[in-house]
């Protein structure tokens, strides 16, 4: 009798007990977040479990930011996603201590749930893999497009693609935005698979588009279970989310391979990147074969350079390009000094060229270029957080191994000591010995690209099509803002930019104005021409997502 009420178990007394350990469990755990943030950079109060998740607009988190570390009066400052901190940097010069100088130690990436686990790219993609030897291979791999010695062959066909572009700029203005998406997009196609892009609304344009959309994944404060990272693993008929970004993420990814594949069909595909990355991945297999311990690549892997290939270029060079148009109908003084140096040096009877770059004979142009990526960077948190792979002491402060440092370019490009008056538009900050110039931690004078063994691979491809395109565009036309129902100039708004970590202007209007009637029979003339050269890139693609998506997992 007394066994069995022994054995008798009260459940009111078990829950109770239950709840006393969760509770102390989750005690301990904020005690140790405030012991942490003894020695952490100031910042918000964080709560339990959450941190400061629900403080972190979901919009422009990055304009709060700054403002936060304006009055906390520190060049760093500490957000709590969840249980763990995450150092905004928003000032260039100790951004530049630890992201560069000691870049051994802080070119790893942090833990990322939606950006990696939720979209299994935390092992297999360039962008977010770990420092290490698999990062190694990928950049080497990348380096083979992109690299500052591969992209002087591509000048050719971006120099025919950009007469593309500035004729449809002026044959038919009101569709700029996808012009530039068509030609940026175009561009890229033929580096990875020898295909142009033809129509500004083609399909593997449009795909490319939607797979940059992941950039957002990346923002702090924009989802729960980046705070939270045990949703990844709810069921799910309970929490959808982490299942529909799976299976989105891997019928991209097979769809960007299944392309791969197919571009080796054209003739231009044969000398693309793409043959380039199917042959090497064949040799790592085979090498893995051959060595029990080697690595190959998988198509996942395959998937993810291509893609990460085609997206890069997009988005960087697209959005720059249009807020360089905003710039020049906002400050048409800037506009009028960098016309007057392409009237003296390449005059109006003929185009730029190459040789005018290369020569530096367009020091306004290149310094409007650096300006444009400073004034607006596109990158607004600097792409992919980096993390440190062992503890460090800096300024006092004491960062644990694999802390998350978020770059805010929007703090870093606008800090009024680098950059006086920084919503100005002004190249001059980019002269050489000019009045405007300010001492930068490095000889490029900004960070629009990122820093140290993590920059953006993409950058020489990235600035070598930026300088020709834009350059030809001032060449060609007076940029003006748009037209209003009743004829008046429409009211440019130098701040209305889109919500997104790769940010651009939001639709605006403007008009392009050939220069002259010489300019204009020139531009007609080089488009006929550079058509006719392309021509040979007009391979077709049949695939399309609907494609991949019986077959979604790709190992």
């Amino acid at each position: 009798m007394l066994q069995t009420q022994f054995l008798a178990v009260d459940p009111v007394l078990v829950a109770a007990f239950a709840a006393v350990l969760v509770l102390t469990a989750l005690l301990a755990d904020y005690a140790r977040m405030l012991w942490m943030r003894r020695r952490l950079p100031p910042g918000p109060f964080p709560w339990p479990i959450v941190g400061n998740h629900f403080q972190t607009p979901a919009t422009r988190p990055w304009i709060t930011w700054e403002k936060w570390a304006q009055y906390y009066r520190t060049p760093m400052l500490t957000i709590w996603i969840g249980r763990h901190p995450r150092i905004i940097l928003c000032d260039a010069w100790v951004a530049s201590d630890l992201l560069e100088k000691r870049s051994d130690i802080f070119s790893s990436r942090p833990r990322l749930i939606v950006m990696g686990d939720a979209i299994n790219t935390t092992t297999t993609n360039q962008t977010v893999l770990p420092y290490g030897d698999r990062w190694r291979v990928h950049r080497k791999l990348m380096h083979a497009a992109v690299g500052s010695q591969a992209i002087r062959n591509y000048r050719s066909f971006q120099a025919d693609e950009s007469k593309l572009l500035i004729r449809d700029l002026m044959v038919d203005p009101n569709d700029f935005e996808l012009s530039i998406e068509r030609y940026s997009v175009s561009t890229t196609s033929i580096v990875g698979w020898g295909r142009r892009i033809n129509s500004k609304n083609d399909y593997v344009a449009q795909q490319a588009l939607k797979m940059m959309e992941a950039v957002n994944f990346v923002v702090p404060g924009v989802f729960l279970m980046e705070a939270i990272p045990a949703m990844l693993q709810l069921p799910a008929w309970l929490y959808s989310l982490p299942h529909t970004l799976h299976m989105g993420s891997a019928i991209i990814a097979r769809y960007f391979y299944m392309l791969t594949e197919e571009s080796l069909g054209t003739r231009c595909g044969q000398e693309a990147f793409g043959k380039y990355m199917l042959d090497e991945q064949k040799k790592m297999e085979e090498k893995k074969e051959k060595n029990k311990n080697g690595q190959g690549l998988s198509d996942l892997e395959v998937a993810g350079l291509m893609g990460n290939l085609i997206g890069g270029g997009v988005d960087t060079t697209s959005s720059t390009m249009l807020s360089c148009i905003l710039a020049m109908a906002c400050f048409p003084d800037v506009q009028r000094k960098a016309q007057q140096e392409m009237d003296a040096v390449v005059g109006r009877d003929r185009s730029p060229t190459w040789a005018d770059l290369d020569e530096n004979r367009l020091p306004y142009l290149t310094a409007l270029v650096k300006e444009v990526l400073r004034w607006r960077t596109v990158t607004v948190l600097a792409g992919i957080p980096h993390a440190n792979t062992q503890p460090v002491e800096y300024q006092g402060y004491h960062f644990q191994a694999n802390t998350n440092f978020t770059g805010n370019m929007w703090a870093i490009h606008r800090h009024p000591r680098d950059f006086p008056q920084p919503d100005d538009f002004r190249p001059e900050r980019f002269l050489d010995g000019h009045a405007d110039q300010r001492p930068y931690p490095n000889a490029r004078g900004s960070n629009p690209f990122g820093w140290g063994r993590r920059q953006c691979s993409g950058q020489p491809l990235a600035e070598q099509g930026l300088r020709y395109s834009l350059g030809r565009m001032i060449w060609a036309f007076d940029i003006l803002p748009g037209l209003d129902d009743q004829g008046q100039n429409v009211k440019l708004d130098i701040f209305a930019y889109t919500e997104s970590e790769n940010t651009r202007p939001e639709a605006f209007k403007a008009r392009f104005v050939p220069r002259s009637d010489t300019i204009r029979q020139l531009v007609l003339e080089e488009a006929a021409e550079a058509r006719e050269a392309l021509r040979i890139y007009d391979g077709d693609t049949k695939l399309s997502v609907d494609d991949a998506a019986p077959n979604p997992c790709l190992v």
